[in-house]
């Protein structure tokens, strides 16, 4: 569904009249009454309200190109977020998309309302899709670190997501279509059969992207909360690598939205009722403290955690075997594909490979490793190496000269 391009005196793009209609009908609205210029809807009170409570209402025009349209319509839009307890912007997100959950950061930059440094922005916005992605990937994966190569479904959903900015102090709002046609068979298993209307599933896809959000900032703040009161240690946030509270990538991400000098930031989260069951919208804030935490947590996850399939490159620095013939261990100083760090890598490697480390450490020339990235104390470790090999360097052009 799509907004008409009328705007109302904030600006903001008005949902069409039919795209209105079919909201306020799948939301739980009744229509009450219709005349020659309007209708009017009514929500019933909940069966648990106090008895003289009023149910609400909401007019509509009749059409769409009548020339108050725009004010009737943000007036409905404001009492339908009065009665979901929702931003009016948070409904014409929903209303225009056909569904859409929202997740809102609120910056607090030393800065006018609705302004903020670049950097800050820069670092936000990063941040948001690494968040998404993050937790998209998370639907289908436990991993506590995820790939360099995310999926292409979860970066398809990304981009699929609408950001907005709104002032007080700087806001930035992302818009979670429920339903995407994303490619990946999961997905398509789990939206089958919908197309971007209101008749929706009670979990499609973006509310369990949107819900996996929620639910990895609820328990990273917390358990960031105690390992700064000295009830835990960082080491908790990878001890259940099976219900995992949140991954590495998603624990970056929300050291980040705070920007380089780790702001106070709010997160809110409010779900559409087009997809069944909604909780209210929840707010979450993150102090400059959690913030840190959440960064060390996100790097001990990274160097720490067993990792297969990772590739080093790099010099060896150290060699050493029991005898002249046979295995032996060396040392790689160099960065892997995973984390992006220079570190020192332990490695047992038979006698041939043994034999090509020392060609290259007599040379100057790099190797490349494949294998299980492992910690154990302060060092890490290459275990069960697929290949082992020489990087060519001007050693070998000479002998092919």
């Amino acid at each position: 569904m799509s907004g008409t391009r009328i705007s109302d005196d904030g600006g903001m793009t008005v949902p069409d009249l039919r795209a209105m209609e079919s909201y306020l009908r799948v939301a739980g609205w009744s229509l009450e009454d219709r005349d020659a210029r309007t209708s009017l809807w009514r929500l019933p009170s909940p069966d648990n309200s106090p008895g003289d409570s009023e149910p609400l209402v909401a007019v509509l025009p009749i059409h769409q190109d009548v020339g108050d349209y725009a004010d009737v319509v943000a007036a409905a839009i404001k009492t339908i977020a009065y009665a979901e307890r929702r931003l009016p912007e948070e409904i014409r997100s929903d209303v225009s998309f056909g569904g859409a959950d929202t997740v809102a950061v609120r910056l607090t930059p030393d800065a006018p309302s609705g302004e903020a440094p670049l950097t800050t922005v820069r670092s936000a916005v990063t941040a948001l899709h690494e968040f998404v992605v993050g937790s998209a990937t998370a639907i289908e994966s436990r991993e506590l670190v995820l790939p360099s190569h995310r999926p292409a479904w979860a970066e398809s959903y990304a981009g699929s997501v609408r950001l907005s900015t709104h002032p007080g102090s700087f806001i930035l709002s992302l818009a979670m279509p429920l339903v995407v046609d994303l490619g990946n068979e999961a997905a398509r298993d789990q939206d089958a059969g919908e197309q971007l209307s209101l008749d929706l599933p009670p979990q499609p896809f973006g509310r369990r992207v949107s819900s996996r959000m929620l639910k990895a900032a609820q328990d990273a703040r917390q358990l960031a909360e105690d390992v700064s009161a000295g009830h835990q240690p960082l080491r908790v946030f990878g001890e259940n690598p099976a219900r995992p509270a949140a991954n590495a990538t998603e624990l970056a991400a929300l050291k980040a939205l705070g920007g380089p000098e780790y702001g106070l930031y709010q997160l809110r989260f409010a779900q559409s009722p087009l997809a069944g069951r909604h909780s209210e919208p929840v707010t979450l804030r993150i102090t400059p403290g959690q913030q840190r935490i959440l960064g060390e947590a996100a790097d001990f996850l990274r160097t720490r955690q067993p990792r297969s399939g990772v590739t080093v490159q790099g010099l060896v620095v150290r060699l050493h075997r029991a005898g002249t013939f046979g295995p032996g261990e060396v040392v790689v100083e160099g960065i892997d594909d995973d984390s992006g760090m220079t570190r020192r890598y332990r490695m047992e490697l038979a006698e041939d490979d043994y034999n090509d480390a020392v060609r290259a450490y007599r040379n100057g020339l790099k190797v490349s490793a494949t294998g299980d990235r492992e910690e154990r104390g302060t060092h890490l470790h290459m275990r069960r190496l697929t290949s082992f090999s020489v990087i060519p360097g001007l050693e070998y052009e000479a002998e092919g000269s």
